[in-house]
């Protein structure tokens, strides 16, 4: 169920400006079974990586990100381990998902690193062409609860105006999270859910499907927000002191990985690029510098 409700100017205002950002980090949903994806696990099918550090040559490869948390990631992947294992990266910086799938469709890219794999399906399918997507992923920008009013979700208030993601896969994400938190009921086993598949709310919060770059911007205007960790990052919270409840690594359908055009995942380049990313010291910047807004795949 889905309540229309009046909000305040800074709601419009702020779309407004923000139209150009409001990408997510995980748009349309499909499950991740669905043909148009392709999926490995790469750890046991990837060429041995060669040491070309004691020659001086170096594989090329182009990727494409979004600036936080893939970017900056993949620059610490650049800077400390990509030299010795022979891979010379050129990082390819998009703020557009769009243009960063349209790159690698058009061979200016050889891979990116930004998406998860519901997101890759529905794009596949949207517009006409196969990628492969890495798994195990990489990391999971999680969703999280926030507020400016409340500091648990246990004192929230009876028609509490709580803010979602507006696309698909992130919607679902959100109302996720407050099913686990007690606040609401979706219909079992519907995936994406939506604001409709809500068969009980006690409380009777108010649902508001907002872009998700207002996210932060508009928390002051409501009582609750799903927030996705891109933004999160971006607004410097912590996830581990500010979130009243968070999306779990347990079951990372909506992890970022690495993707290529659907005939490329044997490329020994792209296979390297993939094994530093899982390397054990990537994991470890991504726990140290993210406090738990960005959360590394096991």
């Amino acid at each position: 169920m889905k309540f229309t409700i009046n909000t305040n100017r800074r709601f419009f205002l702020i779309a407004f400006t923000s139209f150009a950002a409001s990408i997510v980090f995980s748009s349309c949903s499909s499950p991740q079974n669905n043909s148009a994806a392709n999926t490995t696990t790469a750890n046991s099918s990837a060429a041995p990586v060669t040491d070309k550090s004691t020659t001086g040559a170096k594989d090329k490869i182009k990727v494409g990100v979004t600036p936080v948390p893939a970017g900056e990631i993949l620059e610490f992947v650049k800077k400390n381990l990509a030299t010795e294992a022979g891979l010379d990266i050129k990082i390819v910086t998009f703020n557009d998902f769009v243009q960063n799938n349209t790159a690698l469709k058009d061979g200016v890219i050889d891979a990116n690193y930004f998406q998860h794999i519901p997101f890759m399906e529905d794009y596949s399918k949207k517009h006409n062409f196969e990628m492969y997507a890495f798994t195990p992923q990489i990391h999971l920008n999680p969703v999280g609860i926030f507020s400016k009013k409340y500091k648990s979700i246990k004192d929230v208030q009876n028609k509490a105006l709580v803010s979602i993601p507006d696309d698909v896969s992130n919607a679902h994400r959100a109302l996720k999270v407050l099913e686990e938190s007690g606040l609401i009921k979706l219909k079992p086993n519907v995936r994406p859910a939506s604001p409709k598949d809500i068969i009980a709310n006690p409380k009777n919060i108010q649902i508001k499907e907002i872009p998700g770059a207002q996210a932060i911007p508009t928390l002051p205007d409501v009582d609750l927000a799903g927030v996705t960790g891109n933004w999160i990052v971006q607004a410097g919270l912590k996830t581990d002191k500010d979130a009243l409840a968070l999306e779990s690594a347990n079951d990372p359908i909506y992890a970022v990985t690495i993707t290529t055009l659907k005939g490329k995942e044997t490329d020994p380049r792209i296979q390297k690029l993939y094994k530093l990313l899982r390397d054990d010291k990537v994991k470890q910047f991504i726990k140290d510098k993210y406090q738990g807004a960005v959360l590394p795949i096991p």
